[in-house]
């Protein structure tokens, strides 16, 4: 049997108004990509600026602690001179009163 002439894989030609609105669904998709695209970056940039504030907060609230921190370390070591001086003062009352000499005193203090 003799073979039908012409290919049996031809090409379908697709009229100008079939291309037309394969163009206009095509630019329709586009259009929702970049609008979902502008909408995501709007949102970054959102989120760019709620970062740099919490950042600025977070620095802020470090920088107080700090403060708050050396605030406490010199209450202690007020706190801590006091007692010292209130110790010193008990020990030169007592040997005060047990007769001891201004010079001993001093001398027992630098020991």
């Amino acid at each position: 049997m003799p073979r039908p002439k012409g290919s049996k894989n031809k090409k379908t030609i697709q009229t100008v108004s079939q291309v037309e609105t394969q163009i206009a669904s095509k630019l329709e998709a586009k259009a929702a990509l970049e609008a979902e695209q502008a909408a995501i970056v709007a949102e970054i940039d959102k989120q760019k600026q709620l970062l740099r504030a919490k950042k600025k907060e977070l620095r802020a609230a470090e920088k107080s602690i700090l403060a708050l921190e050396e605030k406490k370390a010199q209450a202690e070591a007020i706190a801590a001179a006091q007692s010292q001086k209130a110790e010193i003062e008990k020990a030169v009352s007592k040997l005060v009163s047990s007769g001891k000499s201004a010079e001993e005193i001093l001398e027992m203090l630098n020991k």
